[in-house]
């Protein structure tokens, strides 16, 4: 006995091609959530690990800040030839600046670099001597042609120190010649012993990022001799904000948690300053948050903490 097979309907066929759609934009739908969230999730480990990088980069420029050979040492005699900037008293200063629309504070901050200690070789015969400081150690202030390109230096014995710039272009017989009169003779018999460090003045600042035309956060030395060039720590920012913990009372402990740069220049506390606190935005590229503000760009503020180990232990000068 033949059976005859019965066709598809037309009812059946336009329901099956409905839920059929319906699928389809349900996979749909959870396809471009799915890659959205990935583009998001993304876009915020790139923002979090430039973050950390700047945190990493600033962290021991930031450590030393106010370093001076020996943490006690007071007070600093320093040199009518050395600008401003390389004084180490105080150790911190800022300065209003506008870039692409972003009001901030550029942030100056001057140490001697422990890592380039070299002692003094022999005794200087007066305070107006040369400083042996011995072939093998002259080049912490040398280019690769023997030129001099780190021009300001601190001598400290942990009981006095003076900073100056150096007199001459070139170190001749591992022998630095000050700008002007020391405040004494250092390594005579009796006295501790000498050290001479480079002192680097940097600064952290906003910028055009080169071929984009984005803001972008950079470290530089300060109007140095030294072959540094600027360093560019993060491209992205749409805001830099920096704080300030400061002891106004040399108890010992910061009494001012939040204090702003125009509240520490106002009060006279840059001496006092014992946190920097910086608040740093990111944003991501356009487009990663399909359809939300400023084209779609993800944006996450960062705050950083420093704290300078020399500034407490030397206290106010």
């Amino acid at each position: 006995m033949r059976y005859r097979q019965a066709g598809v309907g037309l009812v059946e066929l336009m329901i099956s091609l409905v839920l059929g759609l319906l699928i389809l934009a349900l996979a749909m739908q959870m396809f471009l959530g799915s890659r959205a969230s990935q583009s998001s999730q993304q876009a915020l480990s790139y923002l979090q690990e430039s973050a950390r990088y700047v945190s990493f980069r600033l962290q021991p420029l930031m450590r030393n800040i106010g370093y001076a050979g020996c943490t006690s040492v007071q007070p600093i005699s320093i040199a009518s030839s050395v600008d401003s900037q390389y004084r180490l008293l105080p150790s911190i200063s800022t300065k209003k600046a506008v870039q692409d629309g972003i009001d901030y504070w550029e942030l100056d901050w001057v140490y001697a670099d422990k890592e380039s200690e070299v002692p003094l070789a022999a005794a200087m015969k007066t305070s107006v001597s040369e400083l042996d400081i011995g072939a093998d150690s002259s080049g912490v202030f040398l280019d690769k042609n023997g030129k001099v390109i780190e021009k300001i230096a601190l001598i400290s014995d942990c009981n006095t120190a003076d900073v100056f710039q150096i007199e001459n272009d070139t170190i001749p017989g591992s022998r630095i010649k000050p700008d002007g009169k020391l405040s004494r003779a250092y390594g005579q018999i009796g006295s501790a012993a000498s050290h001479v460090y480079p002192i680097k003045a940097w600064r952290l600042f906003l910028g055009e990022q080169q071929g984009s035309g984005t803001t972008a956060l950079f470290i530089d030395r300060v109007e140095a001799v030294s072959s540094f060039k600027r360093e560019e720590l993060v491209a992205g920012v749409s805001d830099l904000a920096i704080s300030f913990g400061v002891d106004t009372n040399d108890d010992g402990s910061i009494d001012q948690p939040a204090a702003t740069p125009k509240a520490v220049d106002e009060n006279a506390w840059a001496s006092r300053i014992r946190r920097v606190e910086i608040a740093l935005t990111l944003q991501s590229d356009p487009g990663v948050v399909p359809g939300g503000a400023n084209d779609g760009r993800l944006e996450r503020t960062f705050t950083m903490t420093f704290t300078p180990r020399n500034l407490q232990l030397r206290g106010n000068s």
